[in-house]
């Protein structure tokens, strides 16, 4: 069962990494397409955009048949720490996904009727993708990290978890490092993601400076996990650090080989951005990307006892 679990956690958190950045992105190629006067841009874009909706739909499907991986593994704990935080914050989060899959699906319907005549209008189909984009991030992560504390006990809160308790529990370290972590993958993969499909989609003559600037967000998003990962780990109890330094044999192996992952896609990532913008590099890149968050996800189960 673990291992199933960690590949549907895996392929949910890329959807999601991707369904919260792809938004901003898909803003950066309406910017580019407007100043270069560029239609093949636009589509990109266009097609970023809905790529986004489309994952934040599949992403949501497969955190629901997660929690029946947890459900089916008996671990109850996780559904009561649920729902000491169902009125608090649950519902909203449900509301808070719809608003930012309506303010996608309107700027994309705005865009691609062309109806955007004058600057304001461009300004402000622009900042309804943005608010998509910012709203996923902030609620995404802190949500999910502040029930998992609450459910293995490492926080004090009686339930029901009022609204000024749960923003009491976002300055907890691990809320705040675990935030940042899940914020840099999400422009990692989302930028590896752009740069590809402009590989793929652009004449040659027109794409080396777009895809180099979608693979360099990815490249610098990457590198800024180094640090933050390292501080995140810090914030773990001694039990996962212990697991991940040596005390169980397969999650410190699986974290290793992840780290060592993490090293060569910086390296292929350096030579998509500056270098050789080949389609075989880059989904080689993107397979060691995956490979990466599987191991990361693998490490992060197993660190926690879920066997």
């Amino acid at each position: 069962m673990i291992y199933i679990r960690i590949i549907t956690l895996s392929i949910h958190l890329i959807l999601m990494n991707f369904a919260s950045v792809a938004p901003l992105l898909a803003v950066w190629l309406d910017v580019r397409s407007s100043r270069k006067d560029n239609e093949r841009i636009a589509l990109i874009g266009r097609t970023i955009g809905w790529w986004s909706v489309l994952a934040l739909l599949l992403g949501i499907v497969l955190g629901l048949i997660q929690g029946v991986l947890i459900w089916l593994d008996g671990e109850e704990i996780y559904f009561q720490a649920v729902e000491s935080v169902w009125d608090s914050k649950i519902i909203y989060g449900f509301w808070e996904i719809a608003f930012s899959f309506a303010c996608m699906a309107g700027y994309l319907a705005w865009w691609q009727c062309g109806k955007r005549n004058s600057g304001w209008q461009r300004i402000l189909s622009r900042m309804l993708a943005v608010l998509a984009a910012t709203n996923l991030l902030y609620h995404f992560p802190t949500l999910f990290t502040i029930v998992g504390l609450i459910a293995r006990g490492e926080v004090d809160v009686e339930a029901p978890v009022d609204s000024s308790e749960f923003r009491s529990l976002l300055i907890h370290g691990e809320v705040i490092w675990f935030t940042l972590h899940f914020w840099f993958a999400s422009f990692a993969v989302s930028g590896l993601i752009t740069g590809i499909t402009c590989l793929r989609k652009l004449p040659e003559g027109e794409r080396e400076s777009t895809a180099g600037t979608a693979f360099l967000i990815a490249l610098i998003s990457t590198l800024l996990q180094i640090p933050v990962g390292f501080v995140l780990t810090t914030t773990l109890n001694s039990v996962q650090q212990s697991r991940l330094m040596g005390g169980d044999t397969l999650c410190t192996a699986m974290f290793a080989i992840g780290v060592g992952l993490a090293f060569w896609l910086m390296h292929q990532l350096a030579g998509l951005a500056f270098f050789d913008r080949s389609l075989r590099k880059a989904n080689m890149a993107l397979l060691t990307l995956a490979g990466t968050i599987v191991l990361m996800t693998a490490t992060m189960l197993l660190s926690r006892g879920a066997v």
